[in-house]
Formats: C-alpha cells, sequence, structure tokens
C-alpha cells in the first residue's frame, strides 16, 4: 500500500510538472486535448465533441421544412453501397434534387434531428457571410486590405494582404496545418484558450498571392473582418444573415475556445445533415434561396472559379472563396469538406445537392480530393437516377 501511495505521489507530480512546462512554453493546448481525447478513449477531435467546449447556439427561428420528393421513401441503398457508406463509418447521408429532399439515411444512433461537427465545411459558411457583406455594402471589394479592418495587418509583412488571399488561402502566413500534429497550430487552434490571437499573430513566411496553402487561419482572419465589419459576432451573423434566411430547421451550435473567448470559425459548426444541405441548395442556385438572392451573382460566380494561383507547380484548378472544386464527366462541381470527411457536395446540371457525415475519410487523389467524395456522389446520383 506504501509503494501505491508513492507511485501515485510521484504520478500526480510528474503530471503536474508537465502540465505547467505546457503552458509554460506555450502549449497550453495540449494537457486540454489530452483531457478531451486519449483520457476519454479518443485519438483526435471527433463529430461528437460540441459538449467540450464553450458554444452558443443558433436558433431556427423561421423553420422551412424541405419538401419531400414524390419519390421520397421509395429510393434505397444497395447491399453494397450502405456496407461502403458503413465501412468509413458514415452517420448521415442526404440527397436533395429538384429542390425537394429525396433521400436520407443515418447510422450509429445518429437521426434527422443529431447535429454533428462540420469541421472544415464551416469555411464554406464564412464565405457566405463574405458575400452577404458586400451585397450590404460592409466590404467594398475583395482586394480591399486586411489592414482596414484590423489594426494587426497595417505595416510590415501583412500589410499587402488582402481579403482575397484569405478567401483563396494565399496569403503567404506560416500556419502549420496537420490533423495529426499535437503541436500544430490547428491543434492549439482547436484545443487552445486564444484562437483569434494565434491566426492574428501567424508571422509571414512568403509573400501574399502567389500560391494556393490551404490554413485554417485565414477563415479565422476573415471571421475577424466580419466580425469588425459589422460590429457583432460570428453567431449572431451566422443567425441573421444564414441559419434564418435560408429556414434553418434545427438549432445549431458554433463552439468557442473559452466562455467569454472567440469563435473557432475554421472549424466549428454544429449542425444537422438536413440544415448542412441548405448551403448547398444556395450555392445550386446561384446565391439565391427561393426567389430571393442571397448572395451577389458576381461574389457566387467569384466563389466557385479556381484563383488564379500556384498550386504545386500547377496553376490552381481544385479551390475558389472556401468552396473546393472538381470536375466530375468533364462538367465542374463545387462541394465543402471537412476532416473526417463532412461534405455538401453541389451538382449543377443534375439540380442534386449531397450531405455525407461521418467519422473517417480517406485520402486525397493526384488531383487533390479525397477518394471517398466521389463514391458518395456516385451514390447519390444512382439514387436520383432510380
Amino acid at each position: 500500500m506504501r509503494i501505491l501511495r508513492k507511485f501515485l505521489l510521484w504520478l500526480v507530480i510528474v503530471l503536474a510538472v508537465l502540465t505547467a512546462l505546457a503552458y509554460l512554453t506555450g502549449n497550453g493546448h495540449i494537457p486540454r486535448g489530452v483531457w478531451y481525447t486519449y483520457l476519454r478513449g479518443r485519438s483526435g477531435p471527433e463529430i461528437d465533441d460540441r459538449n467540450f467546449f464553450p458554444y452558443t447556439a443558433i436558433p431556427a427561428d423561421d423553420p422551412q421544412p424541405w419538401p419531400e420528393s414524390s419519390r421520397y421513401g421509395q429510393v434505397s441503398l444497395t447491399t453494397e453501397q450502405e456496407a461502403r457508406l458503413k465501412e468509413l463509418y458514415s452517420v448521415g447521408f442526404v440527397v436533395v434534387q429538384n429542390d425537394s429532399l429525396l433521400f436520407e439515411k443515418y447510422w450509429s444512433g445518429w437521426d434527422a434531428d443529431s447535429v454533428t461537427n462540420s469541421f472544415s465545411v464551416a469555411k464554406s459558411y464564412i464565405s457566405v457571410l463574405t458575400g452577404v457583406a458586400m451585397k450590404e455594402g460592409k466590404i467594398d471589394n475583395v482586394f480591399q486590405k486586411v489592414g482596414e479592418f484590423l489594426p494587426e495587418f497595417r505595416g510590415g509583412c501583412k500589410d499587402k494582404i488582402t481579403l482575397w488571399n484569405l478567401l483563396t488561402m494565399s496569403t503567404g502566413l506560416d500556419w502549420s496545418e496537420s490533423g495529426a500534429d499535437p503541436f500544430s497550430d490547428n491543434a492549439k487552434g482547436y484545443y487552445g484558450y486564444h484562437v483569434r490571437e494565434l491566426s492574428i499573430g501567424q508571422p509571414c513566411r512568403d509573400g501574399p498571392g502567389k500560391e494556393f496553402d490551404y490554413i485554417s487561419g485565414s477563415t479565422q482572419i476573415m471571421a475577424a473582418v466580419l466580425e469588425k465589419a459589422y460590429g457583432q459576432d460570428l453567431v449572431t451573423l451566422v443567425h441573421d444573415k444564414v441559419w434564418v434566411p435560408l429556414g434553418c430547421e434545427h438549432e445549431a451550435y458554433w463552439g468557442k475556445d473559452r466562455k467569454n473567448g472567440d469563435y473557432k470559425a475554421f472549424c466549428c459548426l454544429y449542425a444537422t445533415a438536413r440544415d448542412f444541405a441548405r448551403i448547398g441548395q444556395l450555392y445550386l442556385d446561384s446565391g439565391m434561396w427561393r426567389g430571393h438572392r442571397i448572395l451577389p451573382e458576381e461574389y457566387w460566380q467569384a466563389s466557385i472559379t479556381p484563383a488564379e494561383l500556384d498550386d504545386k507547380g500547377s496553376p490552381n484548378k481544385r479551390y475558389g472563396y472556401f468552396w473546393w472544386l472538381a470536375d466530375l464527366d468533364g462538367k465542374p462541381i463545387y462541394y465543402c469538406r471537412g476532416f473526417h470527411g463532412e461534405y455538401v457536395v453541389v451538382i449543377p446540371w443534375e439540380r442534386l445537392v449531397m450531405v455525407r457525415t461521418g467519422m473517417k475519410r480517406e485520402e486525397v487523389n493526384e488531383t487533390g480530393h479525397p477518394k471517398d467524395v466521389f463514391e458518395w456522389i456516385s451514390i447519390a446520383r444512382s439514387l436520383a437516377a432510380r
């Protein structure tokens, strides 16, 4: 018993020292990350992390339920399709065709009212808010300097960074983007306590406007610009400019770094698969929702046009303004994507929107897109064609 007490005492001392060292070296996110992952049988961020962090609710004040297709409830997955979806731990699959709900299915205890973390799908919502800000005159154009809104970007190497650089991931800032490295800026942003300071304080690595370099800090800075432009916080803006106008049916949530801190704009919007489909429908309809223009058409078009940047030695073909771009059957599609394979895909010529939420995705292919997203697209198209 005495040996056990000594062991536990030394264990407590060692843990206390390691925790103190983490905070002293600017890695205070490590103890918090360990607490919310390994000590709970997890290895990293998950889609049900909402209650681990402070958050604010986004009420669904004016819900507009999806119309149901005449074929709703009459189409189904094949045994092979469902097995593949379950193999990568899908929890939701929704297909909207011709403005109506065609198909939905959920697994592992999730249902139509379950909210999941969107991870980087949230970035596309920041793009939508940027377009709304332009429509409402809060932002003149995407080539305004960030320094016009945030004093930290006036002078020095950051002086030339524009909103276009933020939206197209071409700031030249040195943010370490990694979902596996516990010392990366992504980990600090997700588990840390000062996400705004982390993003704004990033050092310069290259000049802006040269290369597509996907970094989550760009979205965080863009959210700070929007909050400054409106004088309102992110959740208020999302509620007033997106959630209510798009008729979302379910209360959503946006995670914060600390109770009275900042919203983690680069990741942490929690919503239902049905409501995620609405941003896809908005983009399918050229920035309009049920006849009402939400986004300027010019901005909508620019946001789904490849930014003129270098992408690993070749012209960028896969990214616009916080939207991923790809080709399908030689025609353009656009989509949002998240860390664990959260997707909102728009196939314009088939009037089709697909949402997939889940816990795992595959590696990107040679064109820079996750391999599994094309499988889910194929399944959605087969359902729509039946």
